[in-house]
């Protein structure tokens, strides 16, 4: 009988499917503080231990301890210690032919991870997920898991780390032939209008102990869901051999991914032994090209796009280090809304379900794997030259398929940059280019540069007349930390250069926004987009206070300055504020200049007020109590953002475009105060178009819950954040409430933070009660298991109660 494609496919659909069981194991483990030489022994005592669900950040409770052995500034003043998690894993599951794992996407830090008592995997780096082959400790019935970690190094990072399992962990049974861990590997290195060329590299592993003919089967389906293409290849392979199978593939009239139009295609890998489907595994990509160009910066499917982005560290804010899918999802959510493009992952490797949400979401990304290419990441002693390459192989094996990253960053601000011993970093750099090349070569590369010059120079007078750094000119793309004042001279000079202002200070309003060549350039990224805990300027302040939007994900007044920046649609925001109330601080080579400002229209005992009123349109109008205070013209280049590149005939690097004095100062006004109501109407050719509007607010009266979410999935880790306010009788937020709220809440969920955006506050993010901040503050509630509903009562002193239902479903 001759035997063809389409008789093969009809045998293996005839034949049961295999599927790989992947479960999270998030749920009933047992925690405790300490170092126990014997929490590891199966017949150990942990009857006393609480019971947590992860993710779970050990440290976020507290309390909060000024410069102590075990805390300081960069960690927020919160505790670093070891501790111990167990959990009784029941595997019900015939295990004859089937590899077991156990997949940990975060440890901070130097995990070691026991299973039945035996020792399984020692885990340094925090910030890297790694999966554990437990067959050969495992049987089928009860099975202990238990991990210790130790994150008392006070050189780890510069920032908050939390500490603990605080990511999820997955239980994954497969046959003993499959699809490797993150084993494709999917490029499109061909994109016409008409197809698109696709190449498929599957790593299979074949765990038997004899040789078989292993076939691949890989279908390549469409964002509607059909099938595309099917590409099969079958291999000999020998005993416990991993293969990689090379397939190639064409797409028809190819849905680009895009900022837009962010199309995910999808690949479904089958592998299959004598005619049975052993293995099914699945992975998004997207078809789309990236070019870095010196004439017109980042160009994603051949058009010029400039990345207006901000920096994020991996803490939720008052959830800590714990990383839930939906806390990262509400924070990129706000991010896009303020008009945010790209986001740089600073300066660790994220959590992995952030690249997924910026895939279907459109949104840039810069993937980072470290910071200082030093020992911080792996612990004092454990030397870096010994640990990257793993890490960084990892790193780049787990990320490359994701649409959504553009570029990878190597570090960010490393120390041999300014150091002679170390050749002022150009050999390490060359080194650990050549290697992401070698096992990542779609992308280009980038390493975010300290503020310094040539030789390391630095807050001298030879400043301003030192060339840029040595490494500069080893980079696919040149990040700058806050110095893209010299661009024009270094460009003018090497005009192969390509900038990316890969921090962009927020103080003085932003305006770094108005300090570079959009044209030419591939954009900024903000530090940072949100406030974050640790790396604070000292005591009692808790972490970086200079963010756009607050740890709670709530808006800043100023955050409205950089929607007015981003946004394509058009706004207005009033600010106000107290000219005398300006704050200066030097930090990392940078004058930072802060202006407090605030929404709201209670200013008793000042004649006078300033305000801006930040806006994208073509003129604003102010309206004090219904009496007109002038209308002010905003400048054109303010509100058409031209940003289309340059062509070669065009660019001159001796005269990049002026973008003129920043927005903020024709939007200023001084008026006298009075209580009542002022508003802002902004137009375009005469038209209004937005408005906003502040009202005086008088005494407090209650309390108004406000959830992001009523409705949230009963699968024990979804989130609803209630937003607290004390109003007036006329439901005006009251700026100056500072009420201590406490809050009750039952059902089918639970109170797991609570917060306000004080930054210098000692209270507890775990904890019943809160004092509201500026009138304001945040509850948010985790759903159980169960469907049901979850009651939230909210109570405090003078002011009336609120009561709240959220539906768990």
């Amino acid at each position: 009988m001759k035997f063809t494609i389409l008789s093969f496919l009809l045998l293996v659909s005839t034949v049961g499917f295999s599927q790989r069981h992947l479960e999270r194991i998030n749920f009933d483990w047992k925690f405790t503080i300490g170092d126990f030489t014997d929490g590891y022994k199966v017949d150990y005592d942990d009857s006393r231990w609480e019971t947590v669900h992860l993710p779970h950040d050990a440290s976020i409770a507290g309390p909060f301890v000024r410069d102590s052995l075990n805390s300081d500034r960069q960690n927020g003043f919160l505790p670093r210690q070891k501790g111990w998690y167990r959990k009784n894993l029941e595997l019900n599951k015939d295990l004859d032919g089937k590899r077991v794992f156990i997949e940990f996407e975060g440890i901070y830090r130097d995990a070691r991870v026991f299973v039945n008592g035996d020792k399984v995997a020692h885990q340094l780096n925090g910030y890297m997920d790694f999966i554990i082959d437990v067959t050969d400790h495992v049987s089928q019935g009860s099975n202990l898991i238990a991990v210790s970690y130790d994150n008392t190094d006070m050189e780890s990072s510069r920032w908050y780390n939390g500490e603990g399992i605080y990511r999820d962990v997955w239980l994954l049974i497969t046959e003993d032939v499959h699809v490797d861990y993150y084993g494709t590997y999917i490029t499109t290195p061909f994109i016409v209008e008409d197809y698109a060329r696709v190449n498929l590299q599957t790593e299979v592993k074949n765990h038997r102990n004899d040789s078989l003919t292993i076939t691949l089967k890989s279908d390549i389906v469409c964002p509607a869901g059909e099938v595309l293409q099917t590409i099969i290849n079958t291999v000999p392979f020998g005993p416990d051999e991993l293969f990689i199978f090379r397939q190639y593939g064409q797409v028809n009239n190819p849905k680009l991914w895009d900022l837009d139009t962010p199309y995910l295609y999808k690949l479904k890998s089958s592998v299959i032994v004598d005619g049975e489907v052993t293995d099914t595994y699945e992975t998004n990509f997207g078809i789309r090209t990236v070019e870095f160009c010196r004439y017109q910066g980042l160009l994603l499917n051949g058009r010029k796009v400039l990345a207006k982005g901000v920096n994020i560290h991996h803490d939720l804010g008052p959830l800590g280090a714990a990383a839930f899918e939906r806390g990262f999802e509400r924070r990129l959510e706000g991010l896009k809304k303020l008009g945010v493009n790209a986001i740089r992952l600073a300066h660790n490797p994220h959590a992995k379900f952030i690249l997924d949400w910026c895939d279907r979401n459109g949104m840039l990304v810069v993937d980072e794997p470290f910071d200082k290419w030093s020992d911080q990441f792996f612990g004092q002693g454990n030397d870096f030259e010994k640990h990257w390459r793993p890490t960084l192989k990892a790193f780049l094996k787990r990320d490359r398929n994701h649409p959504s990253i553009i570029i990878w960053s190597a570090g960010n601000e490393v120390s041999q940059q300014r150091s002679p011993r170390y050749d002022f970093g150009v050999p390490m750099m060359k080194e650990m280019y050549d290697f992401i090349r070698k096992h990542e070569p779609s992308r280009m590369i980038t390493t975010g540069l300290h503020p310094s010059r040539a030789r390391g120079v630095h807050r001298t007078a030879n400043y301003y007349r030192a060339g840029p750094p040595e490494m500069v000119f080893y980079m696919d793309v040149v990040s700058t930390n806050y110095r893209e004042e010299f661009w024009p001279v270094d460009k003018a000079k090497y005009p192969q250069l390509i900038f990316m202002l890969s921090e962009a200070q927020v103080g003085n309003l932003g305006n770094e926004w108005f300090n570079f060549d959009h044209r030419s350039s591939v954009g900024l990224f903000y530090w940072g987009g949100t406030d974050y805990i640790g790396e604070s300027f000292g005591w009692p302040a808790k972490g970086w206070v200079n963010g756009i939007i607050d740890w709670n994900d709530h808006w800043k007044p100023f955050s409205y300055y950089i929607h007015s920046l981003f946004a394509d649609e058009p706004m207005v925001h009033i600010t106000s504020f107290d000219r005398g109330s300006v704050v200066e601080k030097y930090w990392n080579e940078v004058e930072l200049r802060y202006q407090p400002m605030f929404s709201h229209w209670n200013w008793e005992g000042l004649d006078s007020i300033s305000v801006y009123t930040f806006s994208n349109t073509h003129e604003v109008e102010l309206i004090l109590n219904g009496r007109s205070l002038g209308v002010k013209q905003v400048p054109e280049e303010y509100y058409t953002k031209d940003i289309r590149g340059y062509t070669a005939e065009e660019f001159d690097p001796d005269n990049p475009i002026n973008l003129g004095p920043p927005m903020h100062e024709n939007l200023e006004w001084r008026i006298p105060y009075e209580p009542g109501t002022i508003t802002a109407i902004s137009r375009i050719d005469g038209r209004e178009v937005a408005r906003h509007e502040l009202q005086t607010a008088g005494e407090p009266y209650r309390i108004v819950l406000e959830p992001d979410r009523d409705v949230i999935n009963a699968d024990g880790l979804d989130l609803s954040y209630i937003t607290v306010k004390v109003v007036d009788r006329n439901g005006i937020l009251v700026p100056h409430a500072d009420h201590n709220i406490t809050f009750r809440v039952t059902g089918a969920g639970s109170n797991i933070a609570v917060s306000s955006a004080d930054m210098v506050s000692d209270e507890s993010f775990v904890s019943d009660q809160r004092k509201v901040f500026q009138g304001k503050g945040l509850l948010v509630v985790r759903a159980d298991q169960k469907p049901g509903t979850i009651r939230v009562r909210a109570s405090g002193r003078g002011v009336r109660n609120a009561n709240l239902v959220i539906e768990v479903r």
